[in-house]
This record gives C-alpha cells, structure tokens and sequence, in this order.
C-alpha cells in the first residue's frame, strides 16, 4: 500500500495524481541556523521548481561542521549512504535535513516507513515540503521493498530512503543489494536508516554496498537552566568513499518546542483543509515520474 504524505497530494493536476508544475512560482525555503535546522513560519524565498534538473550530484546534510569532513561537502550521489544509530541518536533528525536541502535542489524523494515512524510535523518543522514527498507503509518488509524497487524502476524519485525496523529476516540481506544496485543504475540515491539490532548478516551486507556509513551516538543532553532543550550528538564517518574515514563532529540537534511543533502542526493542517486529503495511486501508474514524461 502506498500513502502520500498530507502535502504530497497539493498541486495535482485534476483526476492524474499528476503534480502541476508551477513555473515562476516562490515558495518558502527554510533557513538553516547551525544546528536548530528548524523552518521559519514565514519570509519570502524561491523555492526551486522540484521537477527542473540537479544542478549538481551534491546534498548538503543540513549541518555544516558534518559537511566538511565528508570531503565532497555533502552527500554524493554516487553511492548509497547509511545512518545507523539507536532511536536517541539523532540520525532521523539527520536524514531529514538531508531531505530537506535535496529537496530544495529540485529533489523528489520517496520514504520507505517500515517500523511506521515517520512524524510529518516534525518532518515540516525540519524543513522538509511534503508536496514532494512520498511516503510509503507497506503491510510487511518484502512489500516495501517491492514498492521501492518500483519506484526506482519507474524513475519515479530522485532519493529513495529506507527506515529500517529493528528486526529484519536475515533472508532480506539478497534484497537490500539488489535495491542498491538498482538505485545505482538508475542514478538515484539511496539512503538508508539503520538500527543498532540488525543481523550481523544484514549489517555486513550495508557495510558492503553503501559508499557511507554514519554513526551516530548521543553525547549529551543540551540544558537551558533545568530543561532539556536539545542533545549533542557525535557522528564517526565509519566509510567513506570519496573521504578519509575515521573522522567525527559533534552536532547539536535542539528539541520542538512547544511554539515551533504548533507552527508546524498549523502548516501540516492548513495544507489538509486547502486540498484535501492525499490520494492513493499506485506506484508504477502516477507520480512524479508520469509527471516528468508529460511535462514539456
């Protein structure tokens, strides 16, 4: 089954499924502040038309001190990446403020929510735009990783991310390679959310066909007099293909306040009552990728 995310549905043109391409049209693009990565409610901003071309194989992870000791300055596009970490090390907050800068490159991105994770306001405060993103909930792993492998087949996303659940047969190890292989292929990205719990067999298999390999850990909490406000966590370039590996950066990732989580939950339910609740279609028939063969 697949599910668009709230916004994912807006500017569709009428009875496709199809996104409507909006030329010249100014969107609001979020601003990053070092660590906070949080999207400011308003402020004028061009917004990159998400079905123009990348101008570069490059995505920024939202945090400027992990940038530099990644060696290209970023993610590359020519290799998978992994995050692996527990549920407390950050790497979700990581990976959409990944997200959140592809997508500001003209990016469409699809998530693969097997563990049923995926919280869109948080994603919206990170600066993440759900009009362009699919967000997918399979009924078991071996669906998801079918509706993945179509996606990527139909070249219907540029990124394609998997959050993986903390308990995966060890008889998916054949598919993850092959969802890498095929991601490569077709020049998309894959990037992948691993837990601490997987296999030994599924971990070798990640460790062999990403290209980068991020290990997040929590080292602190960040205060602000009693409150817990945010939390440092240290990040070690375990792979690196286009980088010396080894390095590591201390980030800081603050916490949703309460104004900041209702900001976004206003945005997330304007978006609802504007156009209505997100439509279903299936993979392989609609999307981004029918609207990149229509568009002229």
């Amino acid at each position: 089954m697949v599910r668009l995310g709230n916004g994912a549905a807006v500017g569709q043109r009428p009875g496709t499924g199809i996104p409507e391409r909006h030329p010249g049209r100014s969107e609001q693009h979020p601003v990053t502040h070092g660590a906070l990565a949080l999207a400011p409610v308003t402020g004028p901003a061009t917004h990159r038309d998400p079905l123009a071309p990348i101008p570069n194989d490059i995505v920024s992870t939202g945090f400027p001190a992990l940038d530099e000791v990644l060696g290209p300055a970023g993610l590359s596009q020519q290799a998978s990446a992994a995050f692996r970490g527990d549920l407390s090390s950050g790497k979700t907050t990581l990976m959409l403020r990944c997200i959140a800068e592809a997508q500001a490159r003209g990016s469409i991105v699809a998530w693969l929510d097997l563990p049923r994770a995926f919280d869109p306001i948080d994603a919206i405060a990170r600066g993440v735009d759900l009009r362009w993103l699919l967000v997918v909930r399979p009924d078991d792993p071996a669906e998801g990783f079918a509706l993945g492998a179509a996606l990527l087949s139909g070249r219907a996303v540029d990124i394609l991310v998997v959050d993986l659940p903390s308990v995966l047969a060890a008889r998916e190890e054949p598919t993850l390679r092959r969802l890498s292989a095929h991601a490569r292929r077709v020049g998309a990205r894959l990037l992948l959310l691993e837990p601490p719990t997987l296999a030994g067999a599924l971990h070798g298999a990640l460790a062999e066909v990403t290209g980068l390999r991020l290990e997040l850990a929590r080292e602190a909490w960040i205060r602000l007099g009693r409150d817990i406000v945010g939390q440092q966590t240290r990040v070690t370039v375990a792979k690196n293909r286009f980088g010396p590996p080894g390095r590591h950066v201390d980030v800081e990732i603050h916490y949703l306040d309460d104004g900041e989580r209702a900001a976004a939950a206003h945005r997330f339910a304007a978006a609802r009552i504007a156009h209505g609740s997100p439509r279903r279609f299936p993979a392989t028939s609609h999307g981004p990728a029918a609207a990149r063969s229509a568009s002229p």
